[in-house]
């Protein structure tokens, strides 16, 4: 469970901008729209918003297994490529670095909601 809560509205508002945008750029890099009814939306818009939370406090996820990290980046490549894509938009954004942890997650539900 998280510690600290965003706690003022220039994080809410930027949290909301981040999970928006993010959306957006999945949406523009894979050429189609999402289905905002299913349970792979409905988990990739969860772990958006918590995701936006710990870059937006600076929070990170620990290393992984660096295996495994490798075996999504090249599994997934299309899927990392678009998670590549939302890690630039941030730095850009918000002056933040996704860590390689958080880019395979992100791959991860990219994965899934673009099924």
């Amino acid at each position: 469970m998280f510690k600290k809560r965003l706690i003022n509205t220039t994080q809410t508002m930027d949290a909301v901008k981040l999970v928006q945008n993010s959306i957006q750029i999945v949406k523009y890099h894979f050429h189609k729209e999402l289905n905002e009814n299913s349970v792979h939306y409905e988990r990739f818009l969860a772990h958006l918003k918590f995701f936006a939370q710990r870059v937006l406090t600076d929070k990170e996820i620990e290393p992984d297994d660096e295996e495994f990290v490798k075996m999504i980046q090249s599994k997934y490549k299309e899927e990392y490529i678009c998670a590549c894509k939302i890690g630039e938009y941030i730095k850009k954004e918000f002056d933040k670095t996704m860590t390689d942890e958080e880019l395979i997650y992100l791959t991860v539900h990219i994965k899934r909601v673009t099924m």
